[in-house]
């Protein structure tokens, strides 16, 4: 009978979890070989950026010059009622004012600046000439993705 098997091999892993941990984490890294033929994989700083899809818009309203005080406090009633209307439907999610009490900031729930102007064109002080808005299209954070172990493609 071969001594070789004679016995069962049992391994003392005593003391050794840091050379182990290293094998495993050397086994799970991808193979990175730069033999010719052999591609290398991909990097974050290779793949062109995801598209972000707009999940929101921020529009930032300002009083126009025009917009003196005693004609915007005649159209307000009409434009609480109208914003009222849309925070009602959806389309905007928070409302604030400007510290400096020059204009509005909504953060709207639309797909796009496009929706945004619509929407807020048809707002009273709009057609008034009385606020013009700014409008920021915001989306996910997409580097976010590199903590991803499958990256989207």
């Amino acid at each position: 009978m071969n001594r070789l098997f004679a016995r069962p091999v049992t391994w003392d892993l005593s003391g050794r979890g840091l050379g182990l941990l290293a094998l495993a984490t050397l086994a799970a890294l991808p193979n990175t070989s730069h033999a010719q033929g052999v591609t290398p994989p991909e990097t974050a700083a290779s793949r062109a950026p995801a598209p972000v899809p707009t999940t929101k818009v921020l529009a930032i309203g300002s009083f126009t010059a025009k917009a003196t005080p005693a004609d915007w406090q005649k159209v307000l009633p009409d434009e609480v009622r109208a914003t009222v209307l849309l925070y009602l439907d959806g389309k905007i999610d928070q409302w604030f004012v400007k510290q400096d009490q020059s204009g509005v900031v909504f953060l709207m729930n639309v797909n796009g600046a496009s929706e945004a102007r619509a929407l807020l064109e048809k707002l009273p002080f709009g057609p008034a000439g009385l606020m013009e808005f700014q409008l920021i299209p915001l989306g996910p954070i997409s580097p976010l993705r590199m903590l991803l172990n499958n990256p989207a493609k």
